[in-house]
């Protein structure tokens, strides 16, 4: 059972190190920067629960090295930050029976505090309860409160539906507007494109966590890759071949696991009702269904509808119309699903085309939201978030019309 929250003791002069200690109080961890052995000495004589980040280059300080500090660090969780040429030799000993990671500097201070939350977890310990944003009224949603974010899961019973760019904008909507912790999860894991989308290539995917049946919960935070927005994504696996090799289970378990390191979850899934979608909507605390303005998809999605109810996951669900311009109209569709539409997404073809071909979002497009698919994708990330837009950070014409541009020009 986990115990109490633990204290984060950052031991380094290194002021990029230090900056992470500002990352975790936000995440409402005690996190407190110890640059001298005395310091590191009263805390370690505290009787609450630590963790340590040592910088290795501290560690080799004479001052730092007396034994009865090093005895109480061995004792700790640690997390070893060393130098970028160093060996790193992750592994316990008996000398060291604790839990005991190495990260290589430079270091991003965000990518830090995954790394020490994934400590804190791995060591048995709790991580502080994340406040669930209110939701916006649509009806009776029943959204647990726990220690783990929330998770929103994107599905259609019809591919081609714009269901993964839906997903796509709204983590970077999450990240970029709402400045939210947020996790992108491709759980399309033969055919998923975000990695096309978002314009990410990496080796690291989700094979890296899934790909045994006992998951490190030190590759976690390594796993994910960084995207432009702000948000981070978890890309399916590269190779087809090692999609066969990825256990179901521990990928459930993964994104479970992720909920106690990101304020929000999107997983975006494929459109197929099979046991990975199945568990994924059970644990889901929102499911945004994406459908289409036409009969084939209508058909399917209220055969969809009938079993979510059997399942109870009716009161969660979302409904997004994507193409809401063309087709079939918002009234008879709501009228023959019986279930309201949350938010209408109109299409924009060639806006839409270009972002895809560039690898980038419509927020990164369109930063002023000018565009009405801007708009309405903006509608669906408030949807989520539960609270209002922020306002849109206008340029100031004043400076854009400055005249020192015609000087420069005539120079």
């Amino acid at each position: 059972m986990a115990s109490a929250t633990p204290t984060v003791l950052i031991v380094s002069r290194d002021p990029e190190v230090k900056q992470v200690a500002a990352a975790l109080q936000a995440d409402g961890l005690t996190a407190r920067n110890v640059a001298s052995p005395r310091e590191l000495q009263r805390a370690l004589n505290t009787k609450t629960r630590s963790v340590i980040v040592l910088d290795d280059e501290l560690a080799a300080d004479d001052a730092f090295a007396s034994a009865e500090i090093l005895e109480k660090v061995h004792s700790l969780p640690t997390l070893v930050l060393v130098a970028p040429n160093a060996e790193m030799l992750n592994q316990s000993s008996a000398d060291n029976p604790s839990i005991e990671e190495f990260v290589r500097k430079p270091i991003a201070s965000t990518v830090l505090a995954l790394r020490v939350k994934a400590l804190i977890l791995a060591a048995g310990l709790s991580l502080p309860t994340v406040k669930a944003a209110p939701v916006v009224e649509q009806g009776p949603l029943d959204l647990s409160s726990d220690s783990r974010g929330e998770l929103t899961v994107v599905f259609s019973v019809k591919g081609g539906s714009g269901k993964s760019t839906i997903a796509a904008n709204l983590a970077a909507g999450l990240a970029s507007l709402y400045s939210v912790q947020t996790l992108l999860v491709d759980a399309n894991l033969w055919f998923g494109d975000l990695g096309v989308l978002l314009n990410l290539t990496s080796s690291r995917s989700s094979f890296d966590v899934c790909g045994t049946e006992d998951p490190d919960l030190f590759a976690l935070p390594k796993a994910v890759v960084p995207h432009a927005s702000g948000a981070s994504v978890l890309l399916r696996p590269p190779d087809p071949l090692s999609v066969e090799k990825i256990k179901l289970r521990s990928f459930v378990d993964a994104i479970e696991r992720y909920r106690s390191l990101y304020e929000h979850v999107i997983v975006d899934c494929a459109a197929a009702l099979d046991e990975l979608n199945l568990d994924l909507l059970e644990n889901s605390t929102r499911v945004l269904l994406v459908v289409t303005p036409e009969m084939g998809a209508l058909h399917n999605t209220a055969r969809f509808l009938g079993l979510a109810e059997r399942l109870g996951h009716n009161r969660k669900i979302s409904l997004v119309l994507n193409r809401a311009n063309s087709g079939i109209n918002a009234e008879d569709l709501q009228r023959t699903l019986g279930i309201p539409v949350a938010c209408g997404v109109v299409s924009a073809g060639k806006m839409m085309l270009e972002a895809v071909n560039e690898g980038t979002t419509l927020f990164a497009m369109d930063p002023l939201r000018k565009e009405r698919i801007t708009q309405d994708l903006a509608a669906v990330v408030e949807l989520v978030a539960g609270r209002a837009q922020p306002p849109v950070q206008r340029r100031d014409d004043s400076r854009r019309a400055s005249p020192l541009r015609f000087l420069r020009r005539s120079a």
